[in-house]
């Protein structure tokens, strides 16, 4: 009672003031509190490590009584034996008072005893606020021990308690010391309140860890005692044994009796969260136990606060206070933060924030570091980034702005002003840039001025190359030239002015028109009074005015000018939308807001809107176009829409429309109207004619499409202009007359008259070429032939055409009785018709009868119904025959075979394996389940405990041969002489034993443990039986009585019922004041008596159990029954699937392909009918499983019923039984005499319980066997139904199975074949895939061709770029000599030699380079003497004009040369197809470009030397004028000879061939795309319901 006390006292300490709910780490309101977890035994199943466990080796331990002299209990403890050994395991296990464990260390004669020592160490895994530590020992409690404690792992231990009859001796403690008031609280005291030696079991020592400690009260506040009561590891050392003193004489038994022996240790406390948490769990990565914390803290025990909550310092929580952990405030500006003590106490918070984000500083992130400011937010902090060389001073204001000095501008002083450029400490200079091409602003670093988009120059004075007019207001400086995208060289238009094209509506609508969003028309008014028109609408659907034809059609001298209109609402509460001024034209259409360009919103008033046409990101029409598609729009422009109407029941009011154009004549010139400069086989001012000679590509293009040299291939002389068709004749067809007509052969572009000759084939059908052997074969033969020259009947057909073989034969249709595959190819004989791949099984000339081995009707319009194989089983069929008859397929069967193939043995037989017929099983009616036995070793289905091949015997140690089996023998194997019982179930006993089992001693005899038998009792003993044996004689008569009162049949009246029960009741009376006059209490009478009534009691409980088993076994042949019905309905479900799939069968109509190059589908056919086939079977196993458990539930519960009748002799059994136990309870009671003083008031309990027992037994009630033996042989008939049921249901799906396997085997077939065809394709597209590889080669060397010609390109615009910068040199160099005319003449001469050499590579480019040094050495010449006149300067002048206007007309034609590689580029990647000419071709196109490359190189460097000349030149030669004219006459003559037009006709032609290759490897892969669809054609004409498609066997 003291240790619960003391145990209270801790947990009030440790729980004062906590809330009711310790689980709960918040209250009600949220608010946190303090929380704990639950307390807990935390030594429960946790393992303990002791120093020293008995047992290994086994060793032997007696019972220590207290007495001396007397003969111990001695017994034997060993660590392997489950059953002896005391591990330490059993120190935390459940402890079960009736079942009691230990541990147990070895005993004194091993050597334990003080100063030897046994440490006991618990491990909890974690830190727990420990409130007691309790041991149970088993034997007497030690003399001396400690307990110990540590708080870590890793750290020391420290004394808890020490217990000791001796404490100043063995531990130098005071007995029963104390602590006062201000002493050390973790001291470790030391008692002998729980040495003394008594008991000697089951003595407890509880030891409560704030017991006698002054601060217990206060523990909230006691750190002292919150880390006194925290452990992780508890360890008990146990130094002395508690004797009684006897071991001093060293007598082994004495010494073996001495030991330590605990059976309980338990640690009461909580998992330790410092009031932070509420449960502990196990960590997932190392399964330790951690605290689940809250408020904010972490770590194993709550004992940190997580790293951003360190606004004050970590502490326990307490009843008063949780003492949570507070979030730091780094407004926002930083994750992380430290506890700063000195600002916790300086304003009473301590969270100093780390690593300040957005440019903060301080202890919160409250202000801006130096050189930083709070931007317009106020969430972050910018650097200043003030430019230390044009700002005053580093740090800016609160705006980021830096003081800047003179000259500079930008927030950060980092640049100069608009105009200003080079900034330096002294500010920047203004820039020099025209206005017209420029920004008006510069490069700050180099004054080099930024250009508008299209403009260049480092004073951005001219525009880009493909652009033209430099205009003030065009915001991108200057026009990308148009030329229908045939020239990239153009420049301003002369003879063009400005015009406009406009409607007042002066005199009325001008012809405008409106139209809704769908297109309907609507009216448009007309206002006199207001010269406008106008639009109302009544609903929301916008409204738009339609322009009229003038402002249509050709607009292309508009590009880039303005629409303007004016428009107002009569209300404000106007919706615009993206499309309100509309474009449409060329199948292209644009739009835009009406507010877009800059323009205001609409309102009441009359505005002017502006709308500029041009296709640039500061006038966002959408979609964006490029430039070309806008012109092209521009081009053919078909309607212009204004939405006038914007609200429901609104209007819209339009005037003064205004289209600014362009027209020729006199006035403001209209410098953005381009005229281009023509590259060869182009024409007029925009290039959108072809020259004479040429012929559109694509016609249907217009202007927009190239022009090609017209190519007849020597079949006409004329071609179209727009179309490019020729006037084909010598029976040539095609564009180009390319081919020939339908009917003839023969290569067209050769060129001559007889190029094409009529086809040698039947009714003047088409014939083909052989490319490799120029073989002239038919391609379009009557129905039935083939053949080279339609000779051969085709395939399917026979006969002879030509007569080669007889006479004349009309090739007709093969007869194959519809029994071969109309895909297959060979079907039959050609020549006489004979079936050669006869398919479902049959054979025969025409395929009209069935298979050896086959039966059916082969000539069934069904295949199902045509041959199907025997498959007759070799076991079971006479002679092994594998032939059936034809029309059923039934085998001849030997005896007691079945089944249509012979495949199985009649029910009740077995062994078709043998070949001679089935032989019946013979099993044992009684042993076995039932009479059926496995098919292939005879073996019958025993019931439990039986065995034998016809169940005929039990099993060895089993008993009772019955219908619910073989009961085991269950001898006790220590009792019983062997282990098999005799045939009433008794075991025979080894002497000194007794029982059914012999598990009993014999009277007069005991168990011996150490001799492992029953030993017989002294000879005092015989005393005792005698008086046992006159009180069972008394029993035995009361038995009598009681059993006459029950047993006897006739009619007893209720006086003499009364008499009988008197006199049974003065029997029991004298019994017991016989037995009153016993000493001493034995209460075996009662529990003997007590076994009784319980036996009885549950004999009669098995009596209700046999009735629920009764009800069970109804309700297990109701569910039998369902489960048949299941069966059946399922069997009835496939058939109709089966019917179903039959039907559809029939009605199956496979398409036969159109022609014999169709591909074969059964591929697919075979695959879907494997699929089908294996369905079908997992729905026949299924059926045969549902039948086969309702077969076995039937069984079970006919085995059920069996053993219910047979439990009711069982019962029976066991009641004689109970009353053999009770005469053996007689013969017991004689042994009482001596103690049934003690009893008196047991017996009459037992009497009252004797009674009650009897009133049981005549109260039972009678068993009806007559109706469960009816409803057994119900149930055995339904289970005989069923069982034919699924022999019928087992038959069919045999039968089905046997067609599935012939169906199988010809699918295989099938898909063989279909693979042969699969690799057929596979080969076609390998075909298609090489040639498409080599195309690819093709144009990639294509590719590379023109990035070569690019490279050659970007060469000579960084050529011109040059001339045009050393331009002003030139100039100067002229006004200073005049006469250098004549030299810049010369290298004009070798600029067209250039030119030259694009055509003539090498030989021109080597001429071109020696022409150049020539005139090299001619200009040193002309330095060194010139000396001429002003007039001769001047014309010097005139000529570096010219030479300048010729570079320009130079890159022109540089020009035209990139396009006509684009187009070469865009041929080469049509070349699919066309792999061995594409190379070749390729290959030679890029030798002529690296030889232009080269030339052009050569030229270059010479006109850069010429360049360099220029500022040398002091005078000029007049005498040499004439030799440089010479010259430059020469040059021209060779450009003018030169052969580069025909190297681009040569070219062209290669390309048409390859283009003619290419068209008919696209005619092949389409050929193959067709098979293709065909096969999906056929797939997708099968019908749904065609789930059993017939198999096809491969001829």
């Amino acid at each position: 009672m003291r240790w619960f006390i003391q145990v209270g006292f801790s947990l009030t300490c440790l729980a004062i003031c906590s809330h009711s709910a310790m689980d709960e780490c918040t209250d009600d309101s949220s608010r946190p509190q303090r929380c704990m977890p639950e307390f807990v035994n935390a030594a429960f199943n946790v393992t303990v490590v002791a120093t020293n466990t008995c047992g290994s080796p086994p060793e032997e331990y007696c019972v220590q009584t207290g007495v001396t002299g007397v003969t111990k209990s001695c017994h034997i403890c060993d660590a392997r034996d489950r059953r002896q050994h005391h591990s330490a395991v059993y120190l935390t296990d459940y402890n079960n008072q009736q079942d009691t464990t230990w541990w147990q260390s070895q005993t004194m004669l091993a050597g334990i005893q003080y100063p030897n020592s046994i440490n006991l160490t618990l491990h909890l895994g974690k830190a727990f606020d420990i409130t007691y530590v309790r041991l149970k020992f088993h034997t007497s409690r030690p003399e001396s021990f400690a307990i110990y404690k540590r708080t870590s792992e890793d750290g020391p231990w420290t004394p808890y308690q020490y217990y000791s009859g001796s404490c100043e001796k063995t531990y130098q403690k005071f007995n029963r010391g104390f602590i006062r008031t201000g002493e050390d609280e973790q001291q470790a005291l030391c008692t002998d309140e729980f040495s003394d030696i008594s008991p000697l079991t089951g003595g407890n020592v509880a030891f409560s860890t704030l017991e006698g400690r002054p601060s217990a009260y206060n523990f909230d506040n006691s750190p002292v005692l919150q880390e006194w009561v925290t452990a992780t590891d508890i360890k008990v050392t146990l130094n002395r044994l508690n004797t009684f003193g006897d071991e001093v004489f060293n007598d082994p038994k004495v010494l073996k009796s001495y030991y330590y022996a605990i059976s309980d240790f338990a640690v009461g406390g909580r998992c330790k969260c410092n009031g932070h948490a509420s449960e502990c769990v196990k960590n997932n990565g190392f399964g330790k136990p951690v605290c689940n914390c809250k408020h904010n803290t972490e770590g194993d025990d709550c004992n940190v606060c997580k790293p951003f909550y360190n606004d004050r310092p970590w502490r326990r929580a307490t009843a008063n206070n949780p003492n949570e952990c507070l979030q730091c405030n780094c407004n926002g500006k930083s994750a992380e933060c430290y506890f700063d003590p000195e600002l916790y106490r300086a304003t009473g918070h301590g969270g100093h924030c780390r690593n300040c984000a957005d440019n903060t500083d301080g202890p919160n992130c409250e202000r801006c570091l130096d050189n930083h400011y709070r931007d317009t937010s106020g969430n972050r902090c910018l650097p200043c980034s003030c430019n230390p060389v044009g700002s005053l001073a580093t740090q800016c204001d609160n705006t980021g702005r830096c003081s800047c000095k003179p000259g500079v501008m930008g927030d950060k002083c980092d640049r100069c002003q608009p105009g200003f450029h080079t900034l330096t400490e002294a500010g920047c200079r203004p820039c020099s840039c025209n206005p017209s091409g420029s920004t008006q602003e510069c490069d700050v670093q180099t004054g080099r001025c930024q250009c508008k988009d299209n403009v260049e120059g480092f004073n951005c004075d001219r525009c880009k190359l493909g652009y033209f007019n430099l205009d003030p207001q065009n915001l991108q400086g200057c026009t990308l030239c148009f030329c229908f995208q045939h020239s990239s060289v153009c420049d301003s238009a002369e003879g063009y002015s400005i015009d406009t094209v406009s409607s007042t509506f002066d005199r009325g609508d001008e012809q405008w028109t409106a139209q809704q969003r769908d297109g309907s028309s609507v009216s448009v008014q007309w206002s006199a009074g207001g010269e406008e028109i106008s639009l109302i609408s009544e609903d929301y659907f916008p409204m738009y005015f339609v322009a009229p034809e003038r402002f249509l059609g050709n607009q292309l001298l508009s590009y880039g000018q303005n629409l303007t209109l004016n428009f107002r609402v009569d209300r404000r509460d106007t919706r615009l939308s993206a499309e309100d001024v509309v474009l449409e034209g060329a199948g292209l259409r644009v739009a835009v807001p009406l507010i877009a360009q800059g323009n205001a919103y609409p309102g009441e008033n009359m505005q002017t809107f502006v709308f500029r046409l041009l296709d640039s990101t500061d006038y966002p029409w959408r979609p964006t176009l490029p430039h070309s598609e806008f012109q092209k729009l521009l081009h053919n422009l078909t309607s212009i829409k204004i939405r006038g109407t914007y609200s429901e029941r609104s209007a819209g009011y339009l005037d003064d429309v205004k289209l600014i154009t362009a027209r020729r004549g006199p006035g403001t010139p209209a410098r953005w109207v381009e005229k281009c400069t023509c590259p060869q086989g182009y024409m007029g001012q925009h290039c959108e004619r072809c020259a004479l000679g040429y012929r559109r590509s694509r016609p249907d293009l217009g202007a927009f499409s190239s022009c090609d040299a017209c190519n007849c291939n020597g079949h006409s002389d004329t071609c179209n202009p727009d179309t490019g068709m020729c006037d084909c004749q010598h029976n040539t067809a095609g564009l180009s007359c390319e081919r020939c007509k339908d009917g003839y052969y023969g290569d067209s572009t050769v060129g001559s008259s007889s190029d094409c000759k009529p086809c040698p084939c039947p009714g003047g059908s088409t014939c083909a070429v052989v490319p490799k052997t120029k073989e002239v074969v038919c391609t379009n033969c009557p129905t039935g032939t083939t053949g080279k020259r339609c000779e051969l009947c085709d395939d399917g057909f026979f006969g002879d055409p030509l007569g080669e073989n007889g006479p004349v034969r009309v090739c007709r249709a093969c007869k194959c009785s519809d029994n071969i595959d109309p895909n297959a190819v060979g079907n039959c004989d050609r020549e006489t018709g004979e079936c050669l791949k006869c398919i479902y099984n049959t054979d025969g000339f025409f395929c009209d009868r069935c298979k050896e081995g086959f039966y059916g009707n082969p000539l069934a319009t069904n295949p199902n119904d045509k041959c199907k194989p025997c498959s007759c089983s070799p076991y079971g069929t006479v002679d092994r025959q594998t032939s059936c008859l034809q029309v059923t397929g039934q085998c001849p069967c030997l005896a007691h075979v079945t089944n249509r193939d012979c495949s199985a043995c009649e029910p009740g037989f077995f062994n078709l394996q043998s070949g001679t017929g089935c032989v019946r099983c013979t099993c044992n009616a009684i042993g076995s389940t039932n009479g059926q036995c496995d098919i292939g070793s005879g073996q019958c289905e025993c019931q439990p405990g039986i065995t034998g091949l016809r169940c005929e015997r039990c099993e060895v140690n089993f008993f009772g041969f019955g219908l619910s089996g073989c009961k085991p023998c269950d001898c006790d194997p220590e009792g019983s002489s062997t282990t098999q019982c005799k045939d009433d179930g008794r075991c025979e006993c080894r002497p000194g034993f007794v029982g059914a089992r012999c598990d009993m001693c014999e009277e007069n005899y005991f168990y011996n443990r150490s001799t492992l038998g029953c030993q017989q009792c002294p000879s005092c003993y015989s005393l005792v039986r005698d008086k046992v044996n006159q009180q069972r004689k008394k029993l035995h008569d009361l038995q009598n009585l009681i059993d006459n009162l029950g047993s006897t049949s006739e009619n007893v009246s209720d006086k003499a019922f009364e008499d009988r029960l008197k006199q049974a009741e003065k029997a029991i009376m004298d019994l017991l004041e016989e037995a009153q006059t016993s000493k001493d209490v034995d209460k075996g009478l009662l529990e003997r008596l007590g076994n009784l009534n319980n036996t009885l009691t549950t004999q009669w409980n098995r009596l209700q159990n046999i009735r629920n088993t009764v009800d069970d076994t109804g309700t297990q042949t109701d569910k039998a029954r369902n489960r048949v019905r299941d069966a059946e309905n399922l069997v009835n479900r496939a058939r109709e699937e089966l019917d179903k799939a039959k039907d559809a069968i029939s009605k199956l109509d496979i398409k036969t392909p159109s022609n014999t190059a169709d591909p074969n589908n059964m591929t697919l056919l075979a695959e879907e009918a494997r699929n089908l086939a294996d369905k079908h079977k997992m729905d026949a196993d299924q059926i045969e499983k549902i039948a086969r458990n309702a077969n076995d539930t039937s069984t079970k519960a006919l085995n059920l019923l069996m053993k219910t009748l047979d439990g009711e002799g069982k019962t029976n059994k066991d009641i004689d039984e109970l009353n053999r136990k009770y005469n053996e309870a007689k013969d017991l009671a004689k042994n009482l005499e001596k103690q049934a003083n003690k009893v008196h008031a047991e017996a009459d309990e037992a009497s009252n319980k004797a009674l009650k027992i009897y009133a049981n037994l005549t109260s039972l009630p009678p068993f009806n066997t007559k109706s469960l033996e009816d409803e057994a042989s119900k149930i055995k008939k339904e289970a005989s139904d069923l069982d034919k049921l699924i022999d019928k249901t087992e038959k069919e799906y045999n039968d089905l199975r046997d067609d599935l396997r012939g169906k199988e085997t010809e699918v295989r077939k099938l898909l063989e074949k279909g693979k042969t065809e699969q690799q057929t394709a596979d080969q076609l597209l390998a075909r298609a895939d090489a040639a498409k590889a080599l195309a690819e080669e093709a144009a990639n060397k294509g590719r590379s061709t023109y990035q070569e010609a690019q490279d050659i390109l970007g060469n000579l615009r960084d050529f011109d770029k040059r001339v045009n910068d050393n331009k002003t040199a030139a100039e100067n160099a002229m006004k200073r000599i005049p006469e250098i005319n004549a030299t810049i003449a010369a290298a004009n001469e070798k600029t067209k030699q250039a030119e030259g050499a694009l055509g003539n590579a090498d030989a021109d480019a080597k001429e071109a380079k020696s022409k150049a040094e020539e005139a090299e050495k001619i200009a040193s010449v002309v330095q060194k003497g010139s000396a001429k006149t002003k007039a001769d300067a001047e014309k010097a002048f005139e000529d570096t004009m010219k030479l300048d206007g010729e570079v320009n007309g130079m890159m022109d034609q540089l020009s035209a040369a990139e396009a006509e590689l684009a187009k070469k580029k865009a041929e080469a990647d049509q070349d699919m197809m066309m792999a061995s000419m594409a190379s070749d071709n390729a290959k030679e196109a890029e030798d002529n470009a690296l030889k232009a490359k080269s030339a052009v190189r050569t030229v270059l460097n010479t006109i850069n030397n010429l360049l360099k000349s220029l500022g040398n030149i002091d005078k000029v030669d007049l005498s040499k004028l004439g030799l440089i004219e010479g010259l430059l006459k020469q040059a021209k003559d060779k450009m003018a000879n030169s052969d580069l037009d025909r190297k681009l006709a040569e070219l062209n032609d290669v390309a048409k061939g390859q283009e003619e290759m290419i068209t008919d490897y696209d005619r092949q892969i389409k050929e193959i795309q067709s098979d293709i669809a065909n096969l999906n054609d056929i797939k997708n004409t099968l019908p749904n319901g065609c789930f059993n498609t017939p198999s096809i066997e491969r001829a």
